[in-house]
C-alpha cells in the first residue's frame, strides 16, 4: 500500500487439439466366407481403439491419416465398434459403428434318381434340391455344362432315351448375389442284357 512496482510476466497453458478418427466405410454386402474390411480415417499417427461384434478390444494405428481393419473368412454380419483414439497425448472417447452385411452361399445338391438301373431307351431323371430360386450348373457324363433353375427348391433333370450310364455331375450354383462352388454326382446305370427268346 506504500510502494508500487510494475510486473512483467506471463504464463501460457498450450491446449492440444483431441485426435479424431471415424469409420468412412466398409466393403459390404459381401458373401459368406469373404473378407470385411472396414476404413478408418482420423488424425496421422493416432491409435484407435475398437472392436469386432463386441469382443475384445484392439488397437489400429491410422498411418498416413488411414488404417483398414480386416475380417477375414466373415460368415455372419460383421460390426465395428469405435472405443477411443490417442494420439500419445490426448485420449478421446469415441462412438460410431459401421456393419458388413454377409449374404449365405446358395446350397444345392441331388436328393436322388430314378435308378439305380433303369432299362436302356428309358429315361432317366434326377432330382436336385437347395436354395430355392438358385440357378445349378450341372453336366451329363463331363459335356457341356448346362443350368437348372431350383422352382421352390427344386428341379428334375431328364435325359430321355438313354442307351448308356449317365452320371450328372454338379458345378457350382448361384442366388444371383452369391455363387458357390458345388461338388457331388450321381450315376443311373442301363441295364444292357438282352433275353433270347427263340
Amino acid at each position: 500500500g506504500v510502494c508500487p512496482a510494475t510486473l512483467t510476466g506471463s504464463s501460457t497453458v498450450i491446449v492440444n487439439p483431441l485426435a479424431t478418427a471415424s469409420i468412412t466405410g466398409n466393403n459390404g454386402p459381401i458373401c459368406s466366407g469373404a473378407d470385411a474390411s472396414f476404413t478408418l480415417v482420423g488424425t496421422s499417427g493416432a491409435v484407435v481403439t475398437y472392436n469386432i461384434n463386441g469382443g475384445a478390444n484392439t488397437t489400429v494405428t491410422l498411418t498416413g491419416g488411414t488404417a483398414t481393419v480386416t475380417v477375414t473368412g466373415a460368415t455372419a454380419n460383421q460390426t465395428l465398434n469405435l472405443v477411443s483414439v490417442t494420439d500419445g497425448i490426448c485420449p478421446a472417447t469415441l462412438t460410431g459403428s459401421s456393419t458388413v452385411t454377409v449374404n449365405p452361399l446358395p446350397t444345392a445338391s441331388i436328393s436322388g434318381n430314378n435308378g439305380p438301373v433303369v432299362c436302356t431307351g428309358s429315361a432317366i431323371t434326377f432330382t436336385l434340391v437347395g436354395t430355392s430360386g438358385a440357378v445349378v450348373t450341372y453336366n451329363i457324363n463331363g459335356g457341356a455344362n448346362t443350368t437348372a433353375t431350383l422352382t421352390g427348391g427344386i428341379a428334375t433333370v431328364t435325359v430321355t432315351g438313354a442307351t448308356a450310364t449317365q452320371t450328372l455331375n454338379l458345378v457350382s450354383v448361384t442366388d444371383g448375389v452369391c455363387p458357390a462352388t458345388l461338388t457331388g454326382s450321381s450315376t443311373v446305370v442301363i441295364e444292357s442284357t438282352t433275353w433270347d427268346v427263340s
